[in-house]
C-alpha cells in the first residue's frame, strides 16, 4: 500500500498481509475484519482469480486505487449503466407523501400506467433508493417507511405536545378525575391522548395540512420507470445503475424473500459498488411490526388502568402482570423468530448463487446477466473476466464477502435502534407522568412530583431497553432447540436473565430509593445518582462503536479514491479521449486537496 511507482500490478498475498499488519495499528479490529475476509477470498477464489477478495481489495489498496483513478476512464456499457448522459429526462423521483398517501396504496400491486408515472419528475438528485419485493404486503412496506422517514419529525413534535399537556396540566386547564388511590387528582388526557397523537403524526404527518413538506425525493420502481412506454422502460431499467449511483442513500425493506430475487440482490450489490456502506440502511419489516404493536399494547395498557383506577373504583395495577405476561410472550416470539432470520440471512449470503436467485420476468434475466458482467469487469480491472460466467462467478464471491458486512453493519447489534425502544416505553409510563402534573394543581409538593419524574425516567429510558436487550440476546442462544425443550429455554431463561434482575433492579432498588426520597435529602441524591448511572448504562450497551469505527474507515477510503463516477460522466459529457480523461483526473489530485471525508462515496472504478 505504498507511493512508489510501480507498475499497478496487484500486491502478492505477502504486501496484502502487510498492509493488514499497518492497519492494525490504526484499528485491531478492522484489521482482524479485513483478514478474516480476505482468507475468506482465498478458501472460495477459483484458480482464474487468484486475488484478494473486493472488499479486502478496498481495505488494503485505498492508495494503489487513487493512483489508477486518475489515469482511468469507464467502459463505455458501464459509463451508460451508471450515468444518465444523453437521457437526462429519465432521472426522475417520487415525493414521499405520493408514496405514503392512501397507507402506500402504492404498493398494493406491480402493475403501473401513465398515471403511476405522473407521481415523479425529473430531479437533480435522488434522496432514497426504496428497495423492495413487490411480493411483501403493502401494510408491511408503509410501517417501515413511516417509521424511517418520519420518526425524527414526529418525535419533534411529540416533545412540544409532551411540554405543552405538562404546563396546561400545571396550570389546571385539562379535565381533572379523582383517583381512589391518590390523594392528589389525576389527569386523563396523558394516557388518553399520547400514543394515538404519536401515531397520526407517522402515518399521516406529511399529509397533514400544516406540515407543509411533501418529504424527499424517492425512488419507486413503479412510479419513476414507464411501465407502458417500453422503450423508456427498457432505457430506465438498463440504467438502473444510474438511479443507484445518483441516490444519497439506499433503503432495503428486508423480509426472507429479499436475498433470492434477482433484482434485489442486482440492486444492493451495485450500491455496494458504487456508494459507501454507511449509506445503505436495512430494515426488516418484522422490527416496525413489534414497534407498532407494542405502541397499541401499551396504549390498551393505559387506558384500561384509568378506566379502573377512575370510572370503575377499582385498582388499574392488577392490569400490570397480564399486560406484561402477554407483552413478553410476544416479545419472546417476535425476537426469537429474528433471531433465526438474522441466522438465515448469513446462511443465505454464504451460499449465494446468482444463477438460483428467482426472476419474475425472465425476459429481464439476461439483462441483469449482462449489466452485472460489465460491472464486474469494472470493478476487477486486473482480472482476465472477459467470459460472461466468470464475471458472474466474481459477482457470487462479492455477495458472500461484502454483503454479510453491510447488512451486519447496517442491521445493527440490536433489534431495534435504541429511539425506537426509547419511544415505546415513554408511550407506556411518560403519559402517567403528565396526568400526575395535574395533581399540583390540588397541592401535590414540588418533592413528589420530582420524585414520581425520577421514577419514570429510569423505567423508559433505560430499564426497560436493558431488559429488551437481555432478552434479544437470550432468544438468540440454543436456535437448534425446538418444541417443548426450546419452550423451557425461553421460560426459565427470561425468568433468570431478564424479570429477576429487573425485579431486582426497578422494583427492590429503584423503589427503595424511591421511598426514602419521600423525607430524605440524601434518598433523593442517590435516586438521582442511580438514574444517572443507569441512563449511563442503556447509552453505552445501545451504542455501536464498532459499526461508528467501520464507518470511519469506508469514509477514509472513499476520500482516498475519490468520485471516480462523477469525473466519469463529466467525461463522458465532454466526450474528451483516454488522455483529455488523464487530464482532467490530474486536475483534481485528491492526494493535494482537502478532503471532505464525510460525503465522498466509495467507487466501483477502483476495485470498490
Amino acid at each position: 500500500d505504498g507511493d512508489g511507482d510501480g507498475d499497478g500490478a496487484v500486491p502478492t498475498w505477502e504486501a496484502s498481509a502487510q498492509c493488514i499488519g499497518k492497519a492494525a495499528a490504526d484499528g485491531a479490529r478492522l484489521a482482524s475484519r479485513s483478514e478474516s475476509l480476505a482468507s475468506m477470498g482465498m478458501r472460495t477464489l477459483p484458480s482464474w482469480l487468484a486475488r484478494p477478495s473486493p472488499i479486502g481489495s478496498r481495505k488494503l489498496l485505498g492508495q494503489e486505487a487513487r493512483r489508477k483513478t486518475k489515469h482511468q476512464t469507464l467502459d463505455r456499457q458501464v459509463l451508460e449503466l451508471v450515468t444518465f448522459t444523453g437521457c437526462e429526462h429519465l432521472k426522475r423521483a417520487s415525493r414521499l407523501s405520493q408514496v405514503l398517501r392512501r397507507h402506500a396504496n402504492i404498493f398494493k400491486d406491480s402493475a403501473g400506467s401513465a398515471a403511476t408515472f405522473e407521481l415523479s419528475a425529473p430531479v437533480e438528485t435522488i434522496d432514497a433508493f426504496i428497495s423492495h419485493n413487490w411480493s411483501v404486503p403493502r401494510h408491511y412496506k408503509f410501517l417501515t417507511l413511516v417509521c424511517y422517514f418520519n420518526f425524527d419529525r414526529a418525535a419533534i413534535v411529540m416533545a412540544v405536545f409532551t411540554v405543552a399537556l405538562g404546563i396546561f396540566a400545571v396550570l389546571g386547564w385539562l379535565p381533572e378525575v379523582p383517583n381512589k388511590n391518590n390523594p392528589y387528582a389525576w389527569g386523563v388526557c396523558g394516557r388518553a391522548l399520547w400514543t394515538p397523537v404519536f401515531v397520526v403524526l407517522l402515518f399521516y404527518g406529511r399529509e397533514l395540512p400544516f406540515a407543509a413538506c411533501s418529504g424527499p425525493a424517492v425512488f419507486l420502481d413503479k412510479t419513476c420507470i414507464h411501465q407502458e412506454d417500453k422503450d423508456i422502460m427498457r432505457q430506465s431499467i438498463e440504467r438502473l445503475g444510474a438511479f443507484l449511483s445518483h441516490s444519497d442513500r439506499m433503503l432495503i425493506v428486508y423480509t426472507d424473500v429479499y436475498l433470492q430475487k434477482l433484482w434485489t440482490v442486482y440492486e444492493v450489490a451495485a450500491f455496494l459498488s458504487l456508494q459507501a456502506t454507511d449509506r445503505m440502511t436495512v430494515i426488516p419489516v418484522i422490527c416496525p411490526a413489534v414497534f407498532f404493536m407494542a405502541l397499541l399494547v401499551g396504549w390498551v395498557r393505559n387506558v384500561l388502568t384509568l378506566v379502573l383506577n377512575v370510572f370503575l373504583g377499582g385498582s388499574g395495577e392488577i392490569l400490570l402482570p397480564v399486560f406484561t405476561t402477554i407483552s413478553s410472550c410476544f416479545l419472546l416470539r417476535s425476537l426469537r423468530r429474528w433471531a433465526r432470520d438474522r441466522e438465515a440471512i448469513g446462511a443465505r449470503l454464504q451460499n449465494f448463487s446468482v444463477r438460483r436467485c428467482i426472476c419474475a420476468c425472465e425476459e429481464d434475466r439476461p439483462v441483469v446477466y449482462r449489466n452485472i458482467a460489465a460491472l464486474m469487469r469494472e470493478t476487477l480491472p486486473d482480472v482476465d473476466l472477459t467470459d460472461d460466467d466468470e464475471a458472474l462467478e466474481a459477482f457470487d464471491i462479492l455477495v458472500r464477502t461484502d454483503l454479510p458486512l453491510a447488512f451486519s453493519s447496517s442491521l445493527g447489534k440490536t433489534f431495534m435502534p435504541y429511539k425506537y425502544v426509547a419511544a415505546v416505553f415513554a408511550s407506556w409510563d411518560l403519559p402517567n407522568m403528565i396526568d400526575l402534573l395535574a395533581g399540583m394543581t390540588g397541592g401535590m409538593p414540588i418533592r413528589d412530583t420530582a420524585r414520581w419524574a425520577l421514577w419514570y425516567l429510569p423505567l423508559a429510558l433505560s430499564i426497560y431497553p436493558l431488559a429488551l436487550i437481555s432478552t434479544e440476546r437470550m432468544t438468540s442462544c440454543f436456535l437448534h432447540l425446538r418444541g417443548w425443550r426450546e419452550l423451557v429455554w425461553l421460560l426459565v431463561g427470561f425468568l433468570l436473565l431478564v424479570a429477576l434482575p429487573t425485579f431486582l433492579v426497578g422494583v427492590v432498588l429503584l423503589a427503595t430509593l424511591w421511598s426514602m426520597a419521600l423525607e430524605s435529602d440524601i434518598g433523593m441524591l442517590l435516586l438521582v445518582v442511580i438514574d444517572i448511572l443507569l441512563l449511563l448504562a442503556a447509552f453505552f450497551v445501545f451504542a455501536e462503536p464498532c459499526r461508528r469505527r467501520r464507518r470511519s474507515a469506508d469514509a477514509d477510503v472513499a476520500a482516498d479514491i475519490g468520485d471516480g463516477a462523477a469525473r466519469a460522466e463529466a467525461m463522458a459529457e465532454a466526450e474528451v479521449d483516454v488522455g483529455a480523461g488523464a487530464q482532467l483526473g490530474n486536475a483534481r489530485d485528491p492526494s493535494t486537496e482537502p478532503l471532505d471525508r464525510s460525503t465522498q462515496p466509495c467507487t466501483f472504478t477502483a476495485h470498490v
